[in-house]
Formats: structure tokens, sequence, C-alpha cells
């Protein structure tokens, strides 16, 4: 029930020399280029493209590092010849060679699939810690600290697999240890 003067128990009477106009008047301008929402929307893809680009690096870069999956491959070559060659040509299948300046390593399949499933160990490992602070600080800050420090930890991996399998084992933990924030 409104008491005298329009003004109800929880609020008190205007001073004479009170202002009623607003402080901040909602203009309907919309914005320059693109709402809010779709600009979201776009950091968002950019972000995720990043993160996935980071997680399959290793796979991509890894055909040129090993070069096989056995440690002596087999020789190529055939018993009989089943077409004629053309004149001039040469039946020989020789193997790749590695470009110059591109390290091999003597990794086999076992040791590869290992070097492949470590990012997932990490980012195994703090799946409900990760979803729990993001939901509770926000994913935007926890998105890019997590592109930020797996980008860096990625610039590592040629050192790391200079000094050993093992210690590109472990980068490769810390890796999606850092990436874990962003998926959560």
């Amino acid at each position: 029930m409104p008491l005298p003067n329009d003004n109800s128990i929880n609020t008190a009477p205007l001073d004479e020399g009170e202002d009623t106009e607003p402080l901040i008047y909602n203009d309907p301008i919309p914005p320059q280029c693109c709402s809010a929402r779709l600009n979201l929307a776009f950091l968002m893809f950019c972000g995720f493209s990043m993160v996935y680009g980071l997680r399959v690096n290793l796979s991509v870069a890894m055909v040129a590092m090993v070069n096989t999956t056995e440690p002596k491959p087999a020789l190529n070559s055939s018993v009989v010849s089943a077409c004629p060659l053309p004149p001039g040509g040469d039946n020989s299948s020789d193997s790749f060679h590695q470009p110059a300046g591109i390290p091999q390593y003597p990794w086999d399949s076992e040791t590869q699939g290992w070097l492949l499933g470590a990012f997932f160990f990490g980012y195994l490992c703090t799946q409900i810690p990760g979803g729990y602070l993001s939901g509770h600080y926000g994913g935007s800050i926890f998105l890019g600290v997590g592109v930020l420090v797996t980008a860096f930890l990625t610039l590592l991996t040629p050192l790391a697999a200079q000094m050993g399998s093992q210690w590109l084992f472990a980068l490769r933990a810390l890796e999606g240890f850092g990436e874990v924030r962003v998926m959560s």
C-alpha cells in the first residue's frame, strides 16, 4: 500500500534540490562493426584453433623427425620385372634422404606412441582442478595463460628432443598440463 506523496516504506522522499534525471542514458546506437557476441565468437575460434594447433604439432613434425616407424627399414626391391622398363629408365627405389639441417631421431613405433600420448597424460591429470578453477575465476584468463604457457613450452620442443625422448615426454606432459585449463 503506497504512502502519501507516492512514497513507499523502502524509499525516502526526494529532497527538493535532488536531481531526478538518470546519470547514464541508454542510446539505441548499434555497435560500429559487429556485435560483442560475434567478436567473442571470433576470438574464441582463434583461441581454440591455436590450442588445437599446439596440441597436434608434434604429430605433424614427427614425420620429418623420424622418417620411419622402424629403426632399420626393409630394403625395397623387386624379384621379377612384370612390366618392361622404358629405355634409360631405372627401377631403383632409393630411400628418402633427410634434408640437411633437420635431425633424425631413432625412435621406434612404441616410443613415438608414448611421445604422442604424453600430452594427454598431463591433460588427464588436471581435468577436475582446471574445470573448477576456470569456473571460479573465469575461462578467459585461463585461456590466455594456457595458450601462452603451451606456446612457450612448444618452442622448447627441439631442445628437449635433442636431450632425449624422456625430456620430450616430460615437456609434452607439461604442455598438456598447461592446456587443460583452456578446454575445461
